[in-house]
């Protein structure tokens, strides 16, 4: 059995380096208000459905793996292999939002934030759970 105290230090680092994540989201929006776009970049409708393709599948793929590592994490009783099944869905999670990033830099789109937002929700959804933790240490969650 691994210790009460390892278990909170590994869920307290997870939850800052999703409040971290998120802020970097936050930061790219900032980024965009406060840098001007090429006075040159022609409207490109096809290019941003395509981004908002990719930032969709992101942010859904992101789920999917998560759910795969942390299952192996359960069934292996690996308590460090939780906190990869997050930083791995972050990452990946955090292509929605560079998607936005790059709509902003490419194309005139004014709805480039939609995809910052995606970014955005999922890794609001992505918050580290405490009985993904319990569960790969071997002790019951408790409800």
């Amino acid at each position: 059995m691994i210790p009460q105290e390892n278990i909170e230090l590994r869920l307290r680092t997870m939850r800052v380096v999703w409040i971290a994540m998120i802020l970097n989201i936050a930061g790219l929006f900032l980024l965009t208000l406060f840098v001007k776009r090429r006075e040159d970049l022609l409207p490109n409708p096809t290019l941003s459905i395509a981004l908002l393709g990719v930032a969709v599948s992101a942010v859904l793929i992101s789920f999917a793996i998560k759910s795969k590592l942390l299952n192996r994490a359960f069934e292996q009783q690996q308590l460090l292999m939780v906190q990869q099944a997050y930083v791995v869905a972050f990452a990946i999670n955090e292509v929605g939002a560079l998607s936005g990033l790059l709509d902003f830099f490419t194309t005139s789109d004014r709805f480039y934030y939609v995809l910052l937002m995606v970014g955005a929700l999922g890794q609001l959804l992505h918050f580290p759970r405490r009985e993904h933790v319990l569960n790969a240490s071997g002790k019951p969650a408790i409800y």
